[in-house]
């Protein structure tokens, strides 16, 4: 992009190549430099840049100081970084990315990839062999503590052969490495090995995506602008993108029918049934697997006696949270597997206070418990209906709301009794589960220590076939409603709506906008 293409895109967002280039520089002089008074609220003007609002922003790019990604963080990480393969959810076929060719051994415990020739980072280094082993082999160090180790079971060993060959060895066959090839979660795409080493990957992200990172003001927006150097440039019809972090949905809707923004991201019933309705937008829906849910810590007491929590999972009314907060705009589950899978009985504890009361008697201790909810008007409404719902059966609940990296370090650190998080969609959603329940897991977040339910991940895990995934996939999730760690409140149904100026949309598959095609009509 040239000088003045690149100082529209500042423009838009309010803010001179000059006041950049200044903070940067104060940045590396450890001087504070201010451009708060210097950023107001953008504009979709008639400039080829994107403007999209998410309710939050990532933590950051680097796998181990980011960590996990939840759907804004994932729609940016899609722009800057790429994964080694592509996957359709309409063929449920890969496709080449980064990697152009990959072939099994004869018992498909060591695959072989060819890496796309001419591929440039960022910083206008050669993507190679060596950031891929360099990446991966960083993820599987248990030293590093990166929370997407625990998705990679099988994978041991990454290896560069030469510049453009790399070879991955697993312990066994491994249904869902092709899978875990394409995600765009934290673990799949690729950084430069030189901006890890420097340490500068997470806020400073180099990347092989069509777009790179020109500015980041935190809490505010992301500006990124198009990598003219791409290996696929010339289908990325858009000059930059900015993403703005708006946390207030109705903000996010009333920028989007303002024109200050061209797409949004949103859960809230209330907003998706009036978007719905609005014939000046285009809507894109997509039912999923997933599910939003809530963590209850087993580690803690009282929340270590199977009593306390099997109250809790019959005192929580999830259907009266769907028709209240999503307003039926998301199905009620008994599993995070999907509509299009059918477990059949699942020990699923449905809303029963008097069977709650009837434990909760039997414990026969006063049960006071603190949740954690992010400080959100979503976060902060499912906190009042779970204090709600738990006071009715006499159990003491108090609320403390905090931000989203606070909640994050809270439920990787075990510092919490309740939270609400989610398992990410995917379409192969055994490695999420082995991760969440695995006891050596560091994704398990809710303190699962079962010799049995580590025999059975590991068994699902080690599926050779998808039938026999789907069914020991069930078993788990029944294992969990019996455990009673893990509540849900509402499955995988998401929402994204434009302005009929942006075209060439694809569907938002898990809830992830992919920005690389999109077209502008202005």
């Amino acid at each position: 992009m040239t000088y003045m293409a690149l100082s529209q895109v500042f423009r838009r967002v309010g803010l001179s190549v000059r006041a950049t280039v200044l903070r940067r520089s104060a940045a590396a002089l450890g001087v504070a430099f201010c451009v708060t008074a210097m950023v107001p609220a953008a504009s979709a003007d008639d400039t080829n840049v994107l403007s999209v609002a998410l309710e939050s922003e990532l933590r950051g790019f680097d796998a181990a100081e980011g960590g996990a990604l939840d759907p804004a963080g994932e729609i940016v990480m899609r722009a800057v970084q790429e994964p080694l393969l592509s996957y359709s959810y309409e063929t449920r076929e890969f496709g080449p990315l980064l990697a152009t060719e990959w072939v099994p051994n004869a018992d498909e415990t060591v695959w072989t990839f060819k890496l796309r020739k001419g591929v440039k980072f960022h910083d206008g280094s050669d993507f190679t062999a060596d950031d891929v082993a360099a990446h991966y082999t960083r993820v599987l160090d248990p030293a590093n503590n990166i929370s997407s180790r625990s998705t990679l079971g099988n994978l041991t060993q990454v290896v560069a052969i030469d510049d453009t060959t790399v070879e991955f060895r697993l312990a066994r066959p491994w249904s869902a490495f092709l899978m875990m090839m394409a995600s765009t979660q934290i673990s799949g795409p690729i950084p430069s090995a030189q901006q890890v080493a420097k340490g500068l990957q997470n806020r400073q992200p180099v990347g092989t995506g069509p777009f790179r990172l020109v500015d980041w003001v935190s809490g505010d927006r992301i500006v990124l602008e198009k990598f003219p150097d791409h290996w696929d440039a010339e289908n990325t019809s858009l000059d930059g993108v900015i993403f703005r972090v708006l946390p207030d949905t109705q903000t996010r809707y009333a920028s989007l029918l303002s024109g200050d923004v061209d797409v949004i991201w949103t859960d809230r019933g209330q907003t998706i049934n009036e978007a719905l309705k609005n014939q000046d937008l285009v809507s894109y829906v997509v039912d999923g697997a997933g599910a939003e849910t809530i963590l209850l810590n087993t580690r803690k007491p009282p929340l270590d006696d199977p009593r306390v929590r099997a109250a809790i999972a019959h005192a929580w009314n999830q259907p009266a949270l769907v028709k209240i907060s999503w307003q039926d705009t998301r199905p009620v589950v008994s599993h995070p597997l999907g509509g299009g899978v059918d477990c059949g009985p699942i020990n699923y504890r449905e809303y029963d206070p008097e069977k709650s009361k009837a434990l909760l008697a039997d414990y026969g201790q006063p049960v006071e418990l603190t949740m954690h909810h992010t400080a959100t008007a979503r976060g902060k409404e499912l906190g009042s209906l779970m204090q709600q719902m738990l006071g009715q059966v006499g159990i003491k609940m108090s609320l403390q709301p905090i931000d989203q990296s606070t909640l994050m370090r809270n439920a990787y650190t075990g510092n919490f009794d309740i939270l609400g998080w989610r398992f990410p969609d995917a379409s192969d959603m055994s490695p999420q589960l082995f991760s969440t329940v695995y006891s050596q897991s560091s994704s398990n977040l809710p303190g699962h220590n079962s010799a049995e339910m580590d025999a059975l991940v590991v068994k699902m895990r080690d599926a050779t076939s998808a039938d026999q995934s789907i069914d020991l996939q069930c078993q788990v999730a029944a294992a969990i409603n019996e455990n009673a760690s893990i509540l849900y409140r509402g499955g995988g149904r998401y929402h994204v709506f434009t302005s009929k100026q942006v075209t060439n949309v694809p569907r938002p598959y898990r809830g992830i906008l992919d920005v690389r095609h999109i077209k502008l009509d202005r």
